[in-house]
């Protein structure tokens, strides 16, 4: 019933949408990573919103309704990268799908089986064009930055992400056409994109993923061994029915723990063998700190080993008996 909810959803907001006036405004990747982005805008009955555009490292790309209509960009990575998905965001809970989607006045995401995501508000001259940009400010080398980063993604020897042409960069591009047999010559477009198609290949499946099978939501939060220590990073809220890849990474054994909480009317249920402190917040959190939560104003929370990896990746299915009854 839900689906077909979103079905006439889909079929109105294409109706709406065609009517449109044709001049969207442009995004702007500036930054080292292959992007996708989903702009958001106000209608008569509710938000309306679309994605997923794909952008190449400095490629630009229409998204969206005619630059005059108040709107929102969300972008995020792709999963070729290890280090998990980079977000560009904001503050404004908008309705999303995993895969493409196009729809008008959908507000009950959890109802549908969609996500929600954090939309960030353009300013009038952003309608026309807005830039994604990252801490290195790469601007006109992001081509180059995007691509030393997809090869490094694909497994090749790539150590700095810089944006400027080397030698080491060109051995590995000679490299990565030798094993693909096909030689891209002064294609970069093509180049990138087949470099992008390897990297997912290669780290689509890696790292943590956790379903929820119970009849309640979940609170997750993840703990892993970064250098000498770990950092803990929450929350991800997963719907009935729905999963959440927590980590990009290829995990070794021992590595990554986590902590999950089943959101009952009543009271709120922990995952049993939560037995490994670290701290959480109430809100969104990343911290490195493990021993003094309190002075930090956080609390301790118990975390719970994740099974061991198969070829750096780890699937939990979380199921209602797995948690511990409520205290009385």
């Amino acid at each position: 019933m839900a689906r077909l909810i979103l079905a006439l959803a889909l079929i109105l907001s294409g109706a709406a949408l065609a009517s449109s006036p044709a001049r969207a405004g442009e995004v702007c990747n500036e930054t080292s990573f292959m992007v996708e982005a989903a702009k958001a805008w106000r209608t008569a009955t509710g938000l309306a919103a679309e994605g997923w555009v794909r952008i190449a490292p400095g490629g630009c790309a229409e998204v969206g309704p005619d630059v005059e209509t108040e709107q929102y960009l969300y972008a995020r990575s792709t999963r070729a990268y290890t280090g998990g998905v980079r977000e560009w965001r904001g503050a404004l809970d908008v309705c999303v799908d995993e895969t493409d989607f196009s729809f008008e006045g959908v507000a009950d995401c959890e109802a549908l089986g969609l996500e929600v995501r954090q939309f960030r508000r353009l300013t009038e001259d952003e309608r026309e064009r807005a830039v994604l940009v990252e801490l290195e400010d790469f601007r006109d080398r992001a081509e180059e930055a995007g691509l030393q980063r997809l090869l490094q993604a694909a497994g090749y020897d790539i150590n700095i992400i810089d944006g400027y042409a080397g030698r080491r960069t060109r051995r590995q591009i000679d490299a990565f056409q030798e094993d693909a047999e096909e030689d891209f010559g002064a294609d970069r477009g093509a180049l990138i994109e087949a470099l992008h198609e390897r990297a997912l290949a290669r780290n689509r499946g890696v790292g943590l993923r956790v379903c929820n099978e119970a009849d309640a939501p979940v609170a997750a939060a993840v703990a892993r061994a970064v250098g000498d220590g770990y950092e803990a990073r929450g929350w991800w809220r997963i719907a009935p029915g729905a999963c959440a890849h927590m980590l990009a990474e290829r995990l070794t054994a021992g590595e990554s723990f986590l902590h999950a909480r089943l959101l009952t009317d009543g009271a709120q249920r922990i995952l049993s063998g939560s037995d490994e402190r670290f701290c959480v917040a109430a809100g969104r959190f990343t911290t490195a700190e493990r021993e003094n939560c309190a002075a930090i104003g956080f609390e301790a929370a118990g975390f719970a080993a994740t099974p061991e990896p198969t070829d750096g990746a780890v699937s939990v299915v979380l199921t209602e008996d797995q948690f511990q009854d409520p205290a009385p």
